[in-house]
């Protein structure tokens, strides 16, 4: 009987399981760092790379003349402008030395006062 005799329950190693864990935490760990490596800390190369552009050409040696040509229509423009302005000016400047309204006579007539002010009324001038 003593071969069918049940054995005793022996405790199973745990060393498998540790080593497994460890071993397997060990990949998890370098899969993520290597993806993160990949997604956010790889260069970023630009295969389509653009050529600088061209240099323009040289501007001719002189001055274009169609933009002489409308320089000189402005300028004449606002020369005529400016004409205008003065002429303006000059008129304003008659119509002030010939009409000028005062407290007397606040229409800018010249005709003489018919009576005279009271000496209180008007402050007398200092010179």
């Amino acid at each position: 009987m003593a071969e069918n005799e049940p054995l005793p329950d022996r405790p199973r190693p745990r060393w498998p399981l540790i080593l497994g864990s460890l071993v397997g935490g060990f990949l998890m760990l370098a899969v993520g760092l290597g993806l993160g490596w990949y997604l956010f800390y790889r260069p970023i190369v630009n295969v389509a790379v653009q050529l600088p552009a061209p240099p323009p050409p040289p501007a001719p040696p002189g001055p274009d003349a169609a933009q002489v040509k409308a320089l000189e229509d402005q300028i004449d423009k606002q020369k005529a402008a400016n004409k205008q302005i003065e002429d303006q000016i000059a008129m304003l400047k008659d119509r002030l030395k010939a009409d000028v309204c005062t407290i007397k006579d606040p229409l800018g007539k010249t005709t003489p006062p018919s009576t005279p002010a009271p000496a209180g009324a008007l402050p007398e001038r200092k010179t």
